[in-house]
């Protein structure tokens, strides 16, 4: 009876064992997932000074690359965007023409995009993360850092009302930096238009 008892509490033990297993699968082979811009939802915004008179804005309507993503270990995430600098936009077709074609700006005839590379994530809060990359601008790769908010991750929230979402997973960040532009070297103007420039991203991306 003794030895009945001993081997129905070592089978427990062990079913018990293999259910925790099976329940920390998933958690344990999670893997880094790779998500691609959803173009239509994702803007890069760029502001500066004008005269001291008012602070104007321009964006930048292409955004290339991809986000490999790890909502288990958000630290061990990576990020590797291009940003074509023919998709950039002040909404003054004249500014345009002198930010994208002269020397002193942008030159894209020669550097025709930016870059932004991750080095290192560095988790501040559960949701929020100080990302350390090389940004290449102007053709000169400096170090930069984005403060991100992770937004969301998981099944694309319209997959609730519309099936064409379902099975469709989303991710969406909000990430802000300030750069100087002399240090990529362009000194045009400044510093009646200022050399500091703030930059807003807001970017959705669906993983592939």
């Amino acid at each position: 009876m003794k030895a009945n008892t001993k081997s129905r509490a070592t089978i427990g033990m062990a079913m018990l064992a293999v259910a925790f297993a099976v329940g920390l699968a998933p958690h344990a082979m999670a893997a880094p997932e790779v998500y691609a811009f959803d173009q239509s939802h994702t803007e890069i915004r760029f502001s500066w000074d004008h005269l001291g008179l008012s602070r104007q804005s321009g964006r930048f309507l292409d955004v290339a690359g991809e986000v490999t993503f790890d909502a288990e270990q958000p630290d061990q995430s990576r990020i590797d965007v291009r940003i074509p600098l023919k998709g950039l936009s002040t909404g003054v077709p004249a500014l345009d023409d002198v930010l994208l074609k002269t020397p002193d700006y942008l030159n894209a005839a020669e550097h025709s995009e930016i870059t932004f590379k991750s080095t290192s994530v560095t988790m501040t809060t559960a949701k929020t993360a100080n990302v350390t990359g090389d940004l290449t601008f102007n053709g000169v790769t400096r170090p930069a850092m984005l403060s991100v908010v992770w937004n969301f991750a998981g099944e694309h929230p319209l997959s609730k009302i519309n099936p064409t979402y379902a099975g469709v997973y989303a991710a969406g960040f909000s990430a802000r930096t300030q750069i100087l532009r002399s240090e990529f070297g362009i000194t045009r103007s400044v510093p009646l238009v200022s050399d500091e420039i703030r930059i807003t991203i807001e970017a959705e991306l669906h993983r592939r």
